[in-house]
């Protein structure tokens, strides 16, 4: 079979129906107490809802959708970044013009939100702080740059959770932190200074690996990292990488996405590969 179309439901599946608990009995619902009460379509395992949800299933079923419209529609190449970049950490950002491969994050998201619900809620988040927006990577013999751009000026780097950038390092999920081997900016020292993390599985926690070179000024920020974090020096590199900003906790990769800003978006990663020539 080819179909030219699919139709995929649903967002959020409920029996269409409302069942009366009986004389006298209630149960909660949306925070009030209810003469009637809806029944879900299936139990979390079976679920057919394509929605995310807080705890649960939290995303599961809209990273299984995702990953089953590329298998349908298929996916573009991914672009191969070549040569070697020499990148100083200055500040200047001007070097940056010689890395063409560009991985963006939707502008906006970090609009901070206070809204009516139902049954008396009312929801605040007002974490969004930094809007990342475009993202490169640079190799050379010593080291791996990254160069983070936001929609406006950045703020300082004393805030809490600053522009996190997590590395999977050898593309395993198996291994580090839910698959991230390296954490920067966690600990910043100072506006010129900021500290690699590695996640040490036997403790189960990270781990102080580097201090490296940071600088940052209106809307750009660049760092690099040492080459050896990444494994032997070959021909060709491949890892994966994720920024996110004030994120509240760093539970799980969940976590990193409910508040503040996360590039891309959710769970995704921006995945990097690398040929000497």
């Amino acid at each position: 079979m080819n179909p030219p179309f699919l139709y995929i439901n649903d967002w959020n599946e409920w029996t269409a129906g409302k069942y009366s608990r009986g004389e006298g009995q209630t149960t909660d619902f949306m925070r009030r107490k209810s003469n009637y009460s809806f029944v879900d379509q299936y139990n979390p395992e079976f679920n057919r809802c394509i929605h995310p949800m807080r705890g649960g299933y939290t995303d599961n079923y809209y990273m299984q959708m995702a990953q089953n419209i590329r298998r349908y529609k298929g996916a573009r190449p991914l672009p191969v970044n070549t040569g070697a970049v020499d990148v100083a950490v200055d500040g200047a950002f001007d070097d940056w013009k010689a890395v063409a491969v560009e991985y963006r994050d939707t502008a906006g998201d970090t609009t901070h939100r206070d809204h009516k619900g139902y049954g008396g809620l009312h929801y605040t988040n007002t974490s969004g702080r930094n809007d990342i927006v475009t993202c490169k990577a640079a190799v050379n013999a010593a080291q791996v740059a990254f160069l983070a751009e936001t929609a406006a000026g950045l703020t300082p780097h004393t805030d809490p959770n600053w522009m996190l950038l997590l590395v999977d390092a050898d593309q395993n999920h198996d291994t580090g932190w839910f698959g991230y081997d390296l954490l920067v900016n966690r600990k910043v020292v100072d506006e010129k200074t900021t500290t690699v993390e590695r996640w040490d599985a036997a403790a189960g926690a990270w781990a102080d690996a580097a201090t490296v070179p940071l600088r940052y000024a209106g809307k750009s920020l660049e760092l690099a990292l040492p080459r050896d974090l990444f494994g032997p020096a070959a021909a060709e590199l491949a890892f994966d990488f994720h920024w996110c900003d004030n994120p509240a906790e760093l539970k799980d990769p969940i976590s990193l996405c409910t508040d503040g800003d996360s590039a891309p978006n959710r769970r995704f990663n921006y995945r990097f590969l690398w040929k000497a020539e």
